[in-house]
């Protein structure tokens, strides 16, 4: 069945993935797995830095060849320089009919603004998913943090006072990954970045936050995007819910604690545990306001906006089987993959 993106009259698809980063080689590689992907009927591209393709690393050199025998194409784009309107000719040089934002974490402010106004500008795209992939910014709002999510609001609001473009925004909640970066301060490893000795709640230990592993969400956004049996669904403009697992601090120990524990084995229970309240974290973020990291946890410890229940997400009503966080935690930690 084809693509609710394609017509008689225009039966080639032409999705445009922009990043090659760890969600946009998922999404890539389960766009080309996807049953319904047929080369007949699906034409994919990849942009990537102008740099990237020219001087690659070796690393980056054998995944570029690993998709091009794949037929994937690839087309050099820095959309931070690039300006409106030359984004918008190269969507159109491409007759690009879907554009999927893979790489927007670390843009500079604007940037994301930008794009979106560039892909709405483009007569041949249809259908658009914009660097959304995260939380729900419409209950967070536009204060929080400081203004941390103001612009993605501003693409929303962009998306949403026009029709000629659908739009797919896919709340997936934090990428379970993240929830075990040392970084993020929730899982605190020993000096070596070893063994875990301790796990913090950002607010309160009955808080809950989803999180999806980044391979189901590659999956979710292929099945929207060709999915033979989401039709229906994919002609409406709106935000899509997805979920791998939703759990409460309190829940997200107890699993640590089972797949690893202290001392590296499984069922190990000796773990400690440590609360950072909304306040300390205001504070601390208070003492220096330009540590965007810092704000993070302020809004994620405020309980509010980060997560929903399983049950009635998208996956759950396609019946995809997604990846729990004990079983991301085996195969990607303990597993020492």
């Amino acid at each position: 069945m084809p693509s609710p993106h394609t017509t008689a009259s225009n039966p080639q698809q032409h999705i445009l993935i922009l990043g090659l980063g760890e969600l946009g080689t998922s999404i890539l590689d389960a766009l080309l797995s996807h049953p319904s992907h047929s080369l007949t009927t699906t034409t994919l591209t990849v942009t990537i830095r102008p740099s990237t393709i020219s001087s690659p690393s070796s690393t980056k050199a054998a995944q570029l060849a690993h998709y091009t025998s794949q037929n994937v194409n690839f087309q050099p784009l820095d959309i931070e320089a690039a300006s409106t309107s030359s984004i918008t000719a190269t969507l159109v040089a491409l007759a690009a009919t879907t554009v999927i934002h893979a790489g927007g974490m670390t843009l500079a402010p604007g940037t994301q603004l930008k794009l979106t106004r560039a892909v709405l500008a483009a007569p041949t795209v249809s259908l658009y998913l914009p660097w959304q992939y995260g939380v729900d910014y419409d209950v967070i709002g536009r204060e929080a943090g400081g203004g941390l999510f103001a612009e993605q609001l501003d693409v929303r609001d962009a998306l949403r006072v026009q029709s000629r473009v659908q739009w797919l925004i896919v709340s997936c909640g934090v990428f379970m990954s993240f929830l075990l970066e040392q970084f993020w301060g929730v899982v605190v490893r020993d000096s070596d970045g070893g063994r875990v000795s301790k796990v913090r709640a950002l607010g309160g230990w009955e808080h809950v936050v989803t999180a999806t592993e980044v391979g189901d969400i590659g999956r979710v956004v292929a099945e929207l995007v060709v999915g033979d049996g989401g039709e229906a669904e994919a002609l409406e403009s709106r935000c899509v819910y997805i979920a791998g697992e939703s759990m409460t601090y309190s829940e997200f120990v107890d699993s640590v604690e089972r797949c690893v524990g202290v001392g590296g084995g499984e069922g190990n229970t000796l773990m400690d545990r440590e609360l950072w309240t909304t306040e300390e974290l205001k504070s601390k973020s208070s003492e220096n306001k330009s540590d965007k990291l810092l704000k993070y946890r302020v809004v994620f410890s405020e309980d509010r906006g980060l997560a929903w229940p399983v049950k009635g997400t998208y996956n759950e009503r396609k019946g995809m089987k997604m990846m729990g966080l004990e079983e991301y935690i085996k195969q990607k930690v303990a597993g020492g993959t």
